[in-house]
């Protein structure tokens, strides 16, 4: 509605008024002139007052400016304003062109999804991250009159999926894989690679169906409802061939008091071990798969290898030989004679050497070794002092 315009008059009996827009009018009464009302078409509206009756012909002039309303209008298509789509998936973007605005406001949009206006157009785009009904409202400002346009956009929700827990079977057997899926509607179809039509499909190793070692499968979950999809991925990894093991050291027989490594070699099975070794006498335990030992005695040891599924045994014995040992039992280590005198006959018990060697003794003077015994004897032909020394051969060490 426009300010209502009044003009006072003298004289008068009447007056009119011309070049008004529609729905403002103008009439005379009681002496005054009133101008009212609501313009129903825009433009520039220069009018006149012309008095009527009385003396002398008089007029008034004045000039009446109608702006357009704001004008909003959908240029995206008929039903992108009603959108209905998965979560985190692009909406097709929705579009308005305005007339009179300076601007707009978007109201009601979904988290991820926003609303814009430039050069007299409005651009309502983004990837939803909630899903919902959602109820939005475009409101215009600058310019005249009060426009809004509104429409709906329903996000709806992915099904949750979990293809289950990576497994690791041995050759030769099967498992099943445990998914579970949730959310949405309730109504699912399944696909999985490789294919299978069940939610829980029982799966084999390479033994008996032609997949690779180690498999992955993808399970795609679409909700029956909305069309919605969702993906996950789980692994079973397939066990090589039987397990084996054996064990041995290095070296296999030592001297007494000399350290041992022994070692569990393992193969096939999952590929994936622990070990643990036992002793026979007991005393040893160890769960290194090279564990070093000092054994006193002799030894059988004993690795057991697990690869997650089966456990086998091996063993290994370690020989200990016992040091040498030398003891005098006749004569005396320390003599005096006379050159071409024979000495008195030295001897020493030995123990555990194969022979011996007998240096430093005077000319004339021999030492032999026979049946664990050595033996020191002769006649020395030349003078001076003579520091023998006997060496054991053979055995340990």
């Amino acid at each position: 509605a426009i300010t209502s315009i009044t003009y006072a008059t003298t004289g008068a009996t009447g007056a009119t008024v011309t070049g008004l827009p529609a729905g403002v009018t103008g009439s005379w009464a009681a002496n005054v002139v009133t101008i009212s009302g609501t313009p129903t078409a825009s433009g520039t509206f220069p009018y006149t007052v012309t008095l009527t009756g009385g003396c002398g012909t008089i007029t008034a002039t004045g000039t009446i400016t109608v702006t357009p309303n704001n004008t909003i209008t959908l240029t995206s298509g008929s039903g992108s304003d009603a959108q209905t789509l998965c979560i985190s998936t692009a909406i097709t973007s929705i579009t308005y062109a305005t007339t009179g605005a300076t601007g707009a406001t978007v109201t009601g949009l979904p988290a991820g999804v926003t609303g814009s206006w430039a050069a007299n157009a409005v651009t309502i785009s983004g990837t939803p991250t909630a899903s919902g009904t959602f109820n939005y409202t475009v409101t215009l400002t600058g310019g005249c009159g009060t426009v809004t346009a509104t429409g709906t956009i329903t996000v709806n929700p992915l099904p949750n999926v979990f293809a289950g827990t990576d497994q690791t079977i041995p050759n030769g057997t099967s498992t099943t894989l445990d998914a579970t899926v949730s959310g949405g509607s309730g109504t699912y179809t399944y696909s999985w690679t490789p294919a299978a039509s069940l939610v829980n499909p029982t799966v084999v190793d390479p033994t008996t169906v032609s997949l690779s070692a180690t498999t992955t499968f993808t399970l795609l979950v679409t909700d029956a409802v909305t069309g919605c999809q969702s993906s996950d991925q789980v692994t079973v990894f397939i066990t090589g061939g039987a397990l084996a093991a054996n064990a041995f050291a290095t070296p296999n027989t030592v001297c007494s008091g000399s350290s041992v490594q022994l070692q569990a070699n393992a193969g096939g099975g999952s590929g994936s071990y622990t070990y643990s070794w036992s002793s026979s006498p007991a005393g040893f335990t160890s769960t290194i798969a090279n564990p070093t030992v000092s054994p006193t005695i002799t030894t059988i040891y004993t690795v057991t290898v697990n690869d997650g599924f089966n456990n086998v045994t091996s063993s290994v014995t370690v020989t200990v030989t016992p040091n040498n040992t030398i003891t005098l039992t006749s004569g005396s280590t320390t003599q005096t004679v006379c050159i071409s005198t024979a000495i008195t006959s030295i001897t020493y018990a030995t123990t555990g050497a194969t022979g011996a060697t007998v240096t430093g003794l005077p000319a004339g003077v021999t030492g032999s070794w026979a049946a664990n015994v050595v033996t020191i004897s002769g006649t020395p032909t030349a003078s001076g002092t003579f520091t023998y020394t006997i060496t054991l051969t053979g055995g340990c060490p």
